[in-house]
């Protein structure tokens, strides 16, 4: 009787952690961005400045083009949209709106890349 209750005792608390920790996995998939609906925008040749982030999401949202963000990834602005249809509309935008130069294209950044820069980026702060 001893042995089935020490079994008991364990098996309730394991439990509860499994399915606490598969919640909490569920939560991250479920925040992580979907990436399919964002822009980056390039210069073509060395010696081009970059537009500047808020001229594009001026320019953007003055037609209508709803945008969740505008960051600076390597050499080039990637811009965060709300759907397929968004980007197509951003994407002809951007082509009226920047000087020949640039070049526009779908991004599709990994997880892992922007979480290593994210952590790169907070370690510079530490110290």
């Amino acid at each position: 009787m001893n042995r089935r209750f020490l079994k008991r005792s364990l098996l309730w608390p394991v439990i509860i952690m499994l399915l606490a920790a598969a919640a909490m996995i569920g939560l991250a998939i479920s925040r992580m961005p979907a990436n399919g609906n964002a822009l980056q925008i390039r210069p073509a040749r060395t010696g081009i400045s970059l537009p500047d982030g808020f001229y594009v999401y001026q320019s953007l949202s003055q037609r209508g083009i709803h945008i969740k963000s505008i960051t600076p990834l390597d050499d080039g602005l990637v811009v965060q949209l709300d759907s397929a249809e968004q980007r197509q509309m951003a994407h002809s935008a951007l082509q009226d709106i920047l000087p020949e130069g640039f070049i526009i294209r779908n991004c599709e950044p990994s997880h892992s890349r922007a979480l290593m820069e994210k952590l790169n980026h907070n370690r510079l702060k530490l110290g």
